[in-house]
């Protein structure tokens, strides 16, 4: 993943927790955060040793870190990095995640290498919508649901998020269950 992402995960940590648990968990991670490049790509490895050095530091569960990862990536990160991009993606929650894949190839265009994630909104007849989110990385699908709750504060409107489909639980991919509005 790219420093970019490091760097977010840094100042999440310090926004939530203090400096003083952010050397902590760089120290545990045995990272030297001072070289993190925000267009330069590392080893996922890297970007997995920093969440386990963080739960084991605050002493909190992957789920619930990524989940509060997530949610600083839209409020925070993606606000000061991508700021006209969060714009193009549309000006409410359905037409942002019916643009999410239009701006991952717009991010694409400026980091080299990028394994973005897909996503496809697929409307069910109850009024429900299916969030098809494909990755070739493993065990974020709790920053997936992060990054919601982020966009449903980001554009002031009503989100419920049903985990059905888990691809940690051998499903081909993870799929949630949106409730728009009212």
């Amino acid at each position: 993943m790219y420093g970019l992402i490091h760097k977010a995960i840094r100042d999440c940590v310090r926004d939530a927790h203090g400096e003083d648990a952010w050397q902590a968990i760089a120290t545990r991670a045995n990272v030297d955060e001072s070289v993190f490049l925000s267009m330069e790509s590392y080893p996922d490895e890297t970007t997995y040793g920093l969440i386990s050095a963080a739960c084991e530091e605050l002493e909190v569960e992957t789920g619930t870190l990524l989940r509060a990862f997530g949610r600083f990536w839209v409020l925070h990160t993606a606000k000061v990095e991508y700021g006209p991009l969060l714009e193009f993606g549309g000006s409410d929650l359905e037409s942002f995640l019916k643009n999410l894949d239009r701006m991952h190839e717009q991010v694409a265009i400026s980091f080299t290498n990028l394994q973005g994630p897909s996503f496809e909104l697929e409307h069910e007849a109850d009024g429900s919508a299916l969030l098809h989110y494909r990755s070739t990385r493993n065990g974020l699908a709790d920053f997936v649901t992060g990054l919601l709750d982020g966009l449903r504060e980001h554009f002031s409107e009503s989100l419920t998020v049903k985990h059905i489909e888990a691809k940690s639980g051998g499903a081909d991919h993870d799929v949630f269950r949106l409730r728009i509005g009212s």
